[in-house]
């Protein structure tokens, strides 16, 4: 079953230079988050003209917010996969079916009924966006609270969801590098995401207004009284971007998913 294993870390790597054509006014953003095993992750965001890039150390994404799609980049492969999101369930669901007729090859027939039945069950958890579309009661609680980050101040919100704490941020409105791109849209591809993973909170009007009047510095999230992840913005600059930087490098080439999967699989053997 080594192979389901290298799909979910790929699905993990789906939830992230310089050349000498710039512009003017986009943003570079270097965030670290760090989880309650001690575990820590670096991504940095550039933003500039409705681009969106997204890079940590093992993966690479480009939203283009006018075509509503995302590129993902696969360094080590020198291959991206690029469309949109309902192209990104499908590809997945695909790639995940092809990989289950290949275990099934020789198998037995009770073999190859167990594993059908387990293959189900992992299929329906990772792509039946229905389970997770149940509506809950979401509430995003002004504290009160300030506190400075990066030299901005920062007001502390409560999300409730279904009356339990599930995430503290902390909002700032003297910074927005979102300012200047098509809000909207950004919101548009993140409900589509999140209706993959369950969480909905973007969809929420309140939540929309923190994303469109400033930034998040911080974000705590919960399970009980846990604090599981924390992330937090460690350096926020003003810059111009090459135009470039938000397409594939040259030399690169456009793969299937199933094909990455099997670049993946072959890697670690």
């Amino acid at each position: 079953m080594c192979k389901m294993h290298d799909y979910k870390s790929f699905l993990v790597v789906l939830t992230i230079l310089f050349f000498n054509i710039t512009a003017q006014g986009g943003w570079i953003i270097t965030e670290v988050s760090k989880d309650n095993s001690g575990n820590n992750n670096v991504q940095t965001t550039f933003i500039q003209d409705n681009f969106i890039r997204h890079e940590t150390l093992s993966s690479m994404a480009i939203i283009d917010l006018d075509s509503k799609t995302i590129t993902i980049i696969f360094s080590q492969f020198k291959v991206y996969w690029s469309g949109t999101i309902e192209d990104l369930k499908r590809s997945s669901i695909e790639a995940y079916d092809m990989q289950m007729e290949e275990f099934l090859v020789g198998l037995t027939d009770s073999s190859a009924k167990e594993l059908k039945t387990i293959y189900a069950e992992t299929r329906q958890k990772l792509f039946d966006t229905s389970i997770n579309n149940r509506v809950s009661n979401i509430d995003i609680y002004n504290t009160r609270e300030y506190t400075r980050i990066l030299d901005f101040n920062c007001l502390k919100y409560n999300i409730i969801v279904d009356n339990i704490l599930r995430e503290s941020v902390w909002h700032t409105d003297e910074v927005k590098p979102y300012n200047d791109i098509n809000i909207e849209n950004m919101i548009s591809l993140m409900n589509q995401m999140e209706s993959i993973s369950g969480n909905n909170f973007s969809q929420t009007p309140d939540y929309r207004s923190l994303l469109a009047t400033g930034m998040l510095l911080r974000t705590s999230e919960y399970q009980g009284d846990i604090v599981v992840n924390e992330k937090e913005v460690t350096n926020i600059s003003e810059v111009g971007i090459p135009l470039n930087f938000f397409y594939p490098p040259d030399g690169y080439t456009e793969a299937t998913f199933y094909e990455i999967l099997n670049l993946m699989s072959a890697l670690e053997k």
